[in-house]
């Protein structure tokens, strides 16, 4: 039997009428036309009274209902512009109705502006910001900002972090035991040109006082480099470095290698040793082949990659267990095969 309670209203209707002509058709009783056409004799006359109509599943008496004087107020003191915005929001308006002896919950105020429509009457629309092309090759595009550790002044630490945006790797990063100042800002230029033998074409970077500096934009107009503001409070703009700086904060500060603040003098060499193996040993999640950022940068792809890849494949076509017998086929290289990742990582669709 079919289902006619999904059936909508201008069908409802269409089926009506198709029970009259068929009943004046066939010179038939109208419980015969029903039992030919599936149809409930309780559902028929069901929309014989509503004629068609979807019946309202709203009670006929709303006992809870916000009288309409008050109603009325709510609007008024929502419409007044003279009034500040905290006075004329649900808040301010439930404390402004309790002074005049009306007792109403800021979410019964909340609903009677929904139900009149201006819920959302000094909501902010979302920030409109352009995402900037990213970058074709490696250093086409080079992000850099500063994660802070502690601001105690005027010793202030941080972590200053340039990534590629092609690759996400890691060309330069340096700690710093004071407040980012223009020199630092050259400096961790410096550090890539030595660490890949040029400098980026594009630096893209926040708004930081540092970073407008005189002697920095002399020093990327002597050496060609543009310099790419983004918007105030968008750092979606600059993702790669923000993407790094939670990285670093998970593996590597939270960790027991990176330890307290009593030796500051080795706190760089951590920095580098944890860049390297970032750039060397860590997939990035976001590549579909879930590559190192120095494989995506220089194009090659490392024995792992190519095992775990071939893994994920076997897997995937011929199922767990034969990924399994390929993964201790070589007893010997176990080691070298799960130094990036483990299986079920290897494993991930």
């Amino acid at each position: 039997m079919k289902n006619y309670n999904t059936l909508k209203d201008f069908e409802k209707q269409r089926m009506l009428k198709l029970v009259e002509s068929e009943r004046a058709r066939l010179k038939k009783p109208k419980y015969w036309i029903l039992q030919q056409l599936g149809l409930p004799k309780s559902t028929y006359y069901d929309w014989v009274k509503s004629g068609g109509q979807t019946k309202s599943k709203a009670p006929k008496t709303v006992w809870n209902k916000t009288p309409e004087p008050i109603e009325k107020l709510i609007e008024s003191i929502r419409d007044n512009s003279e009034l500040k915005k905290s006075e004329r929001s649900f808040v301010g308006i439930a404390h402004n109705l309790a002074n005049l002896g009306i007792f109403l919950t800021s979410g019964g105020v909340w609903c009677v502006l929904k139900r009149l429509g201006k819920n959302r009457k000094f909501s902010e629309s979302k920030k409109i910001y352009a995402i900037f092309p990213k970058g074709q090759r490696f250093l086409d595009v080079v992000c850099i900002d500063d994660v802070g550790l502690t601001n105690n002044k005027p010793r202030e630490l941080s972590i200053f972090n340039a990534i590629d945006e092609y690759s996400s790797s890691s060309v330069a990063i340096s700690f710093v035991a004071h407040r980012i100042n223009r020199y630092d800002v050259i400096g961790l230029l410096a550090r890539i040109k030595q660490n890949t033998g040029r400098y980026p074409k594009v630096v893209r970077l926040d708004n930081a006082r540092a970073h407008w500096s005189h002697a920095v934009n002399c020093f990327c107009k002597i050496n060609n480099i543009e310099l790419q503001f983004i918007d105030k409070g968008t750092p979606q703009q600059n993702w790669p470095v923000e993407a790094f700086n939670g990285v670093i904060q998970k593996d590597l500060l939270e960790s027991k290698f990176w330890g307290g603040w009593d030796d500051l003098s080795g706190k760089q060499r951590i920095l580098e040793e944890y860049a390297e193996y970032y750039n060397d040993k860590k997939p990035l999640r976001s590549d579909p082949l879930q590559r190192t950022p120095r494989e995506i940068a220089t194009g090659k792809t490392s024995i792992v990659t190519q095992r775990r890849l071939k893994i994920k494949l076997i897997r995937k076509y011929r199922g767990q267990v034969a990924a399994m017998k390929e993964a201790y086929k070589n007893l010997n290289n176990i080691q070298s095969l799960f130094t990036s990742c483990n299986l079920s990582e290897m494993c991930v669709n």
